[in-house]
């Protein structure tokens, strides 16, 4: 090889160097608020006790400290990826930040059981709106192949990581701080990945979509999820057979992805109803 040569291939290298340093840069920001997000998941855990004592919760009522998180989490994700695909994925991953980090505050800042419980529920939103976002940009970032599998080799063990994370971070947290600090320590890290995200993170959508909303589908899939997940979170304290947890997996599973997928004429088994779905 000449020395011409050896130029030129330097100076391609340097130049795919810094899309790459973006790329990864991106993908950093991305984990964070990923794993944050997923910390939240468990870190009030081990907090329960002590928040129950201080706010007054009455005892049946503290589950729903964790539950509201969970269920607007695991109800609205379907709906925050389809609003990243059509809307802009860094703009729904930095409205969904940005709520999961007022959210958080609130959290912080609550003294009554029922305003904590719906901050709690705001926190999962945010997290909701933000986590497809920012799997999207992952996808979107990194070409089909191993640097794709490496980035998402990462993503998943980020996610195993933050779990258990929670659990240690929540009692140290609690044993040395506060109650509070569980939710102040989201407010930084949610407020410095903002400013950043604008600069780092790249835009995209889906090419071509159609600019409109399924509002029905939107509504059925997103009502049958929240059903589906509460009838789970709940399934540990009312038993499995009880009316309250089988009530709404049925529901869930009549009016959900599934049913809609099937045939029109397939009947619904649903209590309620009998007959052919409308």
């Amino acid at each position: 090889m000449t020395s011409l040569d050896r130029r030129t291939d330097a100076r391609q290298e340097e130049a795919a160097a810094p899309g790459e340093v973006r790329r990864w840069r991106a993908f950093a920001l991305l984990a964070v608020a990923y794993f944050m997000t997923i910390v939240d998941l468990t870190i009030t855990n081990v907090a329960l006790p002590t928040i129950g004592s201080k706010l007054h919760f009455p005892e049946q009522d503290l589950q729903w400290v964790v539950t509201a998180y969970a269920l607007t989490f695991g109800g609205f994700l379907l709906l925050g990826g389809r609003a990243a695909d059509l809307l802009g994925r860094r703009r729904l991953f930095m409205a969904g930040l940005a709520i999961f980090t007022a959210a958080s505050l609130a959290c912080a800042l609550a003294t009554t059981d029922t305003f904590l419980i719906i901050m709690r529920g705001l926190q999962g939103l945010g997290a909701a709106v933000l986590l497809p976002a920012a799997l999207s940009i992952v996808m979107n970032m990194f070409s089909e192949g191993a640097e794709r599998n490496k980035a998402l080799s990462a993503w998943s063990g980020i996610g195993a990581t933050a779990a258990t994370a929670g659990l240690l971070a929540g009692g140290l947290l609690v044993r040395y701080a506060g109650w509070q600090y569980i939710f102040y320590l989201n407010v930084p890290i949610g407020a410095a990945a903002l400013l950043l995200a604008r600069r780092v993170v790249p835009e995209s959508r889906l090419a071509g979509a159609r600019r409109s909303y399924d509002v029905l589908g939107a509504v059925t899939v997103t009502g049958a999820l929240v059903m589906l997940v509460y009838a789970i979170s709940q399934a540990p304290t009312t038993g499995w057979t009880a009316i309250r947890t089988l009530a709404p997996t049925r529901s869930a599973s009549c009016w959900g992805p599934a049913s809609s997928a099937s045939s029109s004429s397939a009947p619904c088994t649903c209590s309620r109803y009998s007959g052919t779905p409308p």
